[in-house]
């Protein structure tokens, strides 16, 4: 099926993979994905992911990946952890490098190019899909900003100058 796994991950032949129908299932830690670790709050849980391959009727080869999980992000609001249920499903059709890309065929979205390399890390295709997918201002419905007493810095220094100016116009 032309797939090879190494310590990065498994890695394909695509255009091979097509051709011969390759199927991958498997979990994927969010620790197995650095480039995605910035923007979690927890590390800790799966990605369930389904990587399918196929040419058509007219020799054009696709891979159809799929990804589901429920990363903990760090919210922009109140600095906690929001859960961000996540469902990927996307149709890559493969470019040989040179050829021309067919801007008709994905002017729908339901598709996208990618560059059929002789070498394609599955972990960094699943990375580059998860890290296109999330928010780019994660952050929960209802929540209140970290307040200064509460994170253990004392009071707010806008606090200390109002108590200043009052005493300056006392005196």
């Amino acid at each position: 099926m032309a797939v090879s796994d190494s310590i990065a991950g498994p890695v394909i032949d695509p255009i091979e993979f097509a051709r011969k129908h390759g199927l991958l299932e498997r979990e994927v830690g969010l620790a197995e994905l650095p480039r995605l670790i910035d923007v979690l709050s927890a590390t800790t849980g799966l990605l369930s992911v389904r990587l399918e391959g196929w040419r058509d009727d007219e020799g054009k080869s696709w891979l159809q990946l799929d990804v589901a999980g429920e990363p903990v992000l760090c919210c922009q609001r109140c600095l906690g952890g929001v859960k961000f249920p996540l469902r990927i499903s996307s149709r890559l059709q493969l470019m040989a490098s040179g050829e021309v890309w067919p801007d008709d065929d994905l002017d729908d979205d339901e598709s996208d190019a990618i560059v059929a390399e002789e070498k394609l890390s599955v972990l960094s295709l699943i990375e580059d899909e998860v890290l296109l997918a999330l928010p780019i201002a994660p952050r929960h419905e209802k929540c209140e900003p970290p307040s200064a007493s509460t994170s253990g810095h004392g009071s707010s220094p806008f606090a200390a100058l109002a108590a200043l100016k009052k005493h300056r116009t006392k005196e």
